[in-house]
């Protein structure tokens, strides 16, 4: 069973053929398990059906020939007599009736199923062969190592996971929440280092994932969130060797200053800072060795182990796989990136670095000078762009968790813990209003004027004889409404007027600029829409804004989603979560956001996304991971982009009209769940 198990494992590969994952090793472990099964098999049968002869026995080992020799005198007699001839006239009868006797004499002599010392001969064989092979494979081959390392920490897991959930079906819900906190904080530190280990696919999993304050445990979350910015990093060294590699110069060739610790990391590959021979400034994305292998091994392995423990993620994970697949050509990066920085030149306060290309003056000045033989600074794996001076909202929120924690007297850990334990309303009571943060700022311009004023007139007068009074520059609080608002303006403007956009907005990849600019960066996951593909996506924000539940279902049909039983309802659910919000009016009936896709998936699971609008209702998802970190977890994408919807449909003649607030035919949640009885859930 052993054998077959892994056999089954090794040939169930659906990477395509460019990605072949089977290499020589690994086909050698798969011919060998193969080989063992059969020489097993076909042992068990030979001995059971042909007694070994005398001939045959003389070629095994000693005490294997005693064992056969005392096997065959126990049906000796039976067998000599039934097989001598008969001189009469009968003989055709007595052969007859001779022949069926020595089959059941020498059936009933041999022992059932083959004799023991021949299958355990086979048993031995079988091992020793698929041994060697995986010892050979392991050594040999990193597709196979990694599976067989994925395979042995995360199965566990998985399947503690999977028991718990099965035997706690009938227990209370605060049964349920206690048995499954246990294995949270059991397992979250564990998650880590297997991400950790792994690094490529799983980073950028946990990275996707942890944005979200309800998308995953609390211990998931917090034990993830240093992957946003701060993922595994290699040595200097090496990335020196790569630069020097792909660039064909040495690096103080080009550079007069490299930083060798990277400004971050992220899940196929780092960024350090650096300056030209000029002084100006500019940043080198420096990819992995080995990263887009890797990538294609997990990936297979996570799908794999979906369709095992979580079926319902299978199609998403697969839409995923595709939209990381092209982030390892940074050529390709780089004129997405160039052709963003392009089309939203115009975009009040936002900011799409210059990679430095052929096309860019200082690459034309380098190749002047004889720096580069090449009038591009980008490579498959080198990208050098334009640096911008700012924080990540990653870095902003953790600060901004950090000072909290200080006011409070306690851990940041504990200002998390309170802040999730929050409801949406009480949520929404902490953020200050846009009108009392822009007040705020003019209290601190004002006071920095009267300060500076003061000082410029003392400097100038009394202060050639005493010591000058310095300048204040106060730090202007983040009016957090405006960046989100500016957010989903610059989505809006990407998805249905360009139809051209990022599909990865992360928080690590947002940045509040020095200048109060938003600077948006790694545009490596760049997806397009068509005009009519814009229009259906705007008529279905339209209805999701305004809870149309039956448009809603309509324009999920049309978009692709499919489930298994094509219930309306559940389409309309997965429609409002994916394009809406994740509040408590869309979550809440269904255990809130972070068991929201598990059990709607026990109503009707999910077949498919709609494989074409995936990368844009990913966006959307995103960026609300961003404005949660901003202080507005439940903020609507569907009502914030509304107007942009509306006009966009309106000027391609598209029907825009809808019936607010309309109802569905809903199931019988509790019961199919079971849940506690439904209280009705209060309209945001």
């Amino acid at each position: 069973m052993a054998s077959l198990r892994l056999q089954r494992l090794l040939t169930t590969s659906t990477r395509s053929p460019r990605h072949k994952p089977v290499s020589s090793a690994t086909a050698i472990v798969t011919t060998a398990a193969t080989a063992a099964t059969t020489a097993t098999s076909t042992a068990s049968m030979a001995t059971a059906a042909f007694p070994p002869t005398t001939t045959m026995a003389r070629s095994l080992p000693l005490r294997l020939r005693l064992d056969l020799s005392a096997g065959s005198r126990r049906g000796c007699t039976s067998s000599s007599s039934a097989q001598m001839p008969s001189a009469s006239s009968s003989s055709s009868s007595s052969s007859s009736s001779a022949s069926s006797s020595s089959s059941s004499s020498s059936s009933s002599s041999a022992p059932k199923g083959g004799h023991p010392m021949a299958k355990r001969l086979a048993y031995m064989t079988s091992f020793a062969v698929v041994g060697l092979g995986t010892f050979y494979a392991l050594s040999r081959d990193e597709g196979f190592r990694r599976a067989m390392m994925f395979n042995v920490d995360v199965l566990p897991i998985a399947l503690h996971y999977k028991y718990v959930e099965v035997t706690t079906r009938k227990v209370s819900p605060e049964e349920r929440s206690k048995a499954f906190g246990q294995l949270h904080a059991r397992y979250a530190p564990t998650a880590l280092d297997i991400v950790l280990r792994q690094k490529g696919f799983y980073v950028k999993c946990a990275q996707f994932l942890s944005q979200y304050s309800d998308a995953l445990p609390a211990e998931y979350i917090e034990a993830f969130k240093i992957l946003r910015d701060d993922a595994p990093a290699m040595p200097y060294a090496q990335v020196k060797q790569i630069v020097e590699q792909e660039l064909g110069v040495p690096i103080n060739e080009v550079f007069l200053q490299f930083e060798a610790k990277p400004v971050g990391a992220a899940s196929i590959g780092q960024v350090h800072g650096a300056k030209f021979l000029d002084g100006s400034e500019a940043v080198v994305k420096v990819q992995y060795p080995g990263a887009e292998r890797q990538f294609h091994i997990d990936t297979d392995l996570c799908v794999r182990l979906a369709k095992i423990i979580a079926p319902h993620y299978v199609d998403i994970l697969q839409q995923m796989m595709k939209s990381f697949a092209d982030e390892f050509d940074y050529r390709r990066e780089a004129r997405l990136q160039r052709e963003a920085a392009e089309r939203l030149r115009d975009v009040p306060g936002i900011v799409v670095p210059l990679p430095f290309d052929e096309k860019h003056p200082k690459c034309q000045e380098l190749l002047r000078r004889g720096s580069t033989p090449a009038a591009s600074l980008i490579t498959k794996h080198v990208f050098v762009m334009e640096r911008l001076r700012g924080i990540s909202v990653d870095k902003w929120a953790a600060e901004q968790v950090q000072a909290l924690a200080a006011r409070q007297r306690c851990s940041p850990e504990e200002v998390l813990h309170r802040l999730r334990s929050m409801s949406q309303k009480e949520v929404e009571k902490l953020v200050p209003s846009d009108r009392a943060i822009r007040l705020y700022s003019l209290v601190l311009s004002a006071r920095d004027a009267i300060r500076n004023t003061v000082a410029f007139t003392y400097n100038w007068t009394l202060g050639w004889i005493g010591s000058p009074i310095h300048y204040a520059y106060s730090a202007h609080p983040v009016n957090v409404h405006e960046v989100i608002g500016r957010l989903f303006r610059v989505q809006s403007r990407c998805i249905f007027v360009e139809g051209f956009f990022n599909a990865d907005p992360h928080a690590g990849n947002i940045l509040l600029l020095d200048d109060g600019r938003i600077g948006l960066i790694d545009w490596g996951q760049v997806s397009t829409l068509e005009l009519a593909e814009r229009g259906r996506f705007a008529q279905a924000v339209l209805a999701v804004a305004d809870r149309d539940e039956p448009t809603i279902a309509k324009m999920a049909h049309e978009m692709g989603l499919r489930t298994e039983n094509s219930d309306r309802w559940v389409a309309m659910k997965y429609s409002t979560f994916w394009l809406g919000s994740f509040g408590e009016d869309v979550c809440a009936e269904l255990g809130g956001p972070t068991e929201f896709e598990q059990n709607l998936a026990r109503i009707d699971p999910l077949i498919s996304t709609g494989e074409k609008y995936f990368s844009a209702v990913r966006a959307l998802m995103m960026t609300r991971g961003v404005a949660a970190l901003m202080g507005f977890p439940f903020v609507d994408s569907a009502r914030s982009m509304r107007s942009f919807a509306e006009d966009v449909a309106l000027r391609h003649g598209l029907e825009v009209a809808t019936t607010p607030g309309a109802k569905l035919p809903r199931p019988d949640v509790e019961m199919i769940l079971g849940l506690p009885p439904r209280k009705e859930a209060a309209t945001f």
